[in-house]
């Protein structure tokens, strides 16, 4: 079945009128889901943020661009620009994901091991100390 064009107008004028109100009653229904069963959810972003993740390390590269340590459960998205915690305030952590894909920074991003952050946050610290 079909909808006139006169109906989809319609529909549209009353979509955009209770947009709003009709986004908050889906949140807080999809809430209500995710408070009686959250196992789904819980699955469901575990493979959105893997899939996420794979994408960081296609545009970025598969290995530390420090010491080349290619195991991925130790490998990170590091802001060279030391504004990581800034940036996950402002676009949350995957909103920084999303910015690094969309916009390929390879001048502010980089991908590093656990071993090879932690010495480049104590080198920072130490050059700032001077």
């Amino acid at each position: 079945m079909s909808c006139s064009e006169a109906e989809k107008s319609r529909y549209q004028k009353w979509y955009y009128k209770h947009h709003e109100r009709n986004k908050e009653l889906k949140r807080q229904s999809m809430k209500k889901r995710r408070d009686e069963n959250p196992e789904p959810f819980r699955e469901q972003s575990r493979r959105a943020k893997a899939k996420l993740r794979e994408k960081i390390f296609d545009t970025y590269g598969h290995t530390c661009a420090r010491c080349g340590f290619d195991d991925k459960r130790a490998l990170t998205l590091d802001h060279k620009l030391n504004n990581g915690a800034q940036e996950r305030k402002d676009l949350g952590e995957r909103g920084v994901y999303y910015r690094a894909i969309e916009e390929h920074r390879p001048d502010e991003y980089q991908i590093l091991c656990m071993n090879c952050q932690f010495i480049k946050r104590c080198e920072d610290l130490n050059q700032n100390q001077h």
